[in-house]
């Protein structure tokens, strides 16, 4: 009876306990997913809330008053007053959007050919749809108890212009210093060199703006949370505006193209998804790989990173 006990009940016991006990990689997992929440929250940086004039300022503050910009569609300068807000210093890179995909159970990202190689550089923003940024942000909130979310439109500006200074573009200065202060076409070429003429690059590579937010006019675009109206400034409401309530385009802000696009004040637009691009029949890319994002916490109060 002894025996039976022995070498009968105990290895039955290890047994169950083994299958219900979690696996190397389930608390690889955890420990994964803590710790971009805990990264996540050390990037945010606190922004106070108050009061600017959103869109193109150059009638009022350069030497000959033209504006920016020709679009129509950054007009006409209007107050906004916004919350306090927190919002990431970084794009989120690939590295961080792989964690999310695992722990979701979701396809990895950027896996065909036109997309793969920007993956293999290490900490590349990455390129989503416009739904995706949104769940990420979203799921972020989940699982950190904190209200993440994509920033709207005017989040973005004011934070690009470090708390809505006149700044046109959202650098150390102010200014667009190709070389010094963004990357010239060399200098992505060295950073990303599997890649001909690449779109982005490594996060966080050259200074950020007086506020501390790297990368709000070069390194691609950020999707944010608005539908896209060409008129919405001439109807946006004066507080915490959120955008039009529907839309077919999603806003995008950011540097696309060059200098231009790069303003903090130049408004962008896309479709929440790309259409599957083919070569041969055979499917290349399903994503724009500039369209990044990064995510804010709604909140009045800097966040305890503790």
């Amino acid at each position: 009876m002894q025996h039976a006990r022995r070498f009968g009940t105990y290895p039955l016991i290890a047994s169950v306990l083994a299958f219900f006990a979690p696996s190397s990689w389930a608390l690889q997992l955890d420990q994964d997913v803590q710790a971009l929440v805990n990264k996540s929250k050390a990037n945010l940086i606190f922004i106070k809330g108050g009061t600017f004039k959103m869109g193109d300022f150059g009638a009022i503050t350069t030497q000959d008053k033209l504006p920016y910009t020709t679009q129509d569609e950054s007009k006409p300068l209007h107050d906004v007053e916004l919350d306090s807000f927190s919002i990431g210093k970084y794009k989120v890179t690939y590295e961080d959007f792989d964690v999310y995909s695992k722990a979701t159970n979701t396809q990895k990202i950027g896996e065909l050919k036109a997309n793969r190689e920007y993956r293999t550089i290490a900490n590349v923003p990455a390129g989503v749809n416009w739904q995706e940024a949104k769940n990420y942000c979203l799921w972020l909130r989940k699982i950190s108890s904190l209200p993440f979310d994509l920033p709207t439109e005017a989040q973005w500006e004011y934070a690009a212009r470090s708390g809505g200074k006149f700044h046109p573009w959202a650098t150390d200065n102010g200014q667009y210093e190709e070389g010094r202060n963004v990357a010239n076409y060399d200098q992505r070429e060295k950073m990303m060199p599997k890649i001909a003429s690449p779109l982005v690059y490594p996060v966080g590579k050259y200074p950020p703006n007086p506020i501390g937010l790297y990368d709000m006019s070069s390194n691609g675009t950020d999707w944010v949370n608005d539908w896209f109206s060409a008129t919405y400034y001439e109807e946006s409401p004066r507080r915490n505006p959120t955008g039009p309530t529907s839309g077919t385009e999603k806003v995008k802000r950011g540097i696309e193209l060059d200098y231009a696009t790069a303003l903090t004040m130049y408004r962008q637009k896309s479709k929440p998804a790309k259409e599957i691009s083919y070569l041969d029949r055979t499917p290349i890319s399903d994503r724009h790989p500039e369209s990044g994002f990064r995510c804010v916490v709604n909140s009045p109060k800097p966040i305890n990173v503790k």
